[in-house]
């Protein structure tokens, strides 16, 4: 059993049953770990998709997940979603992630969480994004997503096609190709530094163990890998 096995009942994830059994095990890295810190917590979660992660980390104790994406379609999907209790903790909307971000923070909304959810690998501002979020005042940020196996602090520049809904979204009108940056590790602690926050980086094997259907990701040895970390403010 895992917390996302009610997906099963929802397509397109009823048809792709190797999908939800790695959305329940990366729940166990990305979001069972925090429940005390989000207890009462106000929670951000950043191009959420279908709301899917918003969903989980109200379940697990957030006061209010104020969650924005860009394709309509994915927000669409929501409505969904089991009536649980803690469904309407959500608050889903669609949006740019750096024009909401940059609204958020002029209209002085203050957040004690920031989920960053494979989005960090599809964008080309790494540190404005960083830096919108510090200004949020949130002290904890949560990011997941591929990162360049390189030693040196790097972002590695790719094109990826903007039809793929887990793909970026196109940067201007029509745009086929959206090019992105996959930043290394030490980048996004360089980055992170800069801004005063402190990286730590969680161990996947010691949570997904010998078992890597699903999450194989997590243990490429070479061009990208897939990592979470968690960003605390120094101090």
């Amino acid at each position: 059993m895992g917390f996302f096995d009610f997906l099963t009942q929802i397509p397109p994830y009823s048809e792709n049953a190797a999908a939800i059994t790695r959305l329940n095990k990366r729940h166990k890295l990305i979001v069972e770990p925090f429940r005390g810190d989000l207890q009462g917590a106000r929670v951000l979660d950043l191009a959420a998709h279908d709301g899917r992660w918003a969903y989980a980390l109200a379940e697990a104790g957030a006061r209010e997940v104020v969650a924005t994406e860009a394709r309509q379609e994915l927000i669409d999907r929501f409505d969904m979603f089991p009536e649980a209790p803690f469904k309407s903790s959500v608050k889903l909307h669609q949006g740019d992630v750096f024009s909401d971000l940059a609204h958020l923070v002029a209209s002085g909304e203050l957040f004690d969480i920031v989920a960053v959810f494979g989005i960090f690998y599809h964008i080309m501002d790494h540190f404005r994004l960083l830096d919108l979020i510090r200004r949020t005042g949130a002290s904890k940020v949560l990011i997941d997503g591929d990162f360049a196996v390189r030693k040196a602090p790097v972002i590695e520049l790719v094109f990826e096609k903007t039809c793929r809904d887990m793909n970026a979204a196109p940067q201007i009108e029509g745009q086929a190709q959206a090019v992105i940056g996959i930043p290394s590790r030490s980048a996004l602690e360089n980055m992170a530094r800069a801004l005063d926050f402190d990286v730590t980086w969680s161990e996947a094997e010691r949570v997904f163990g010998d078992d890597r259907r699903g999450v194989r990701d997590y243990f490429r040895a070479d061009g990208k890998q897939r990592a979470f970390c968690t960003l605390v403010r120094s101090g």
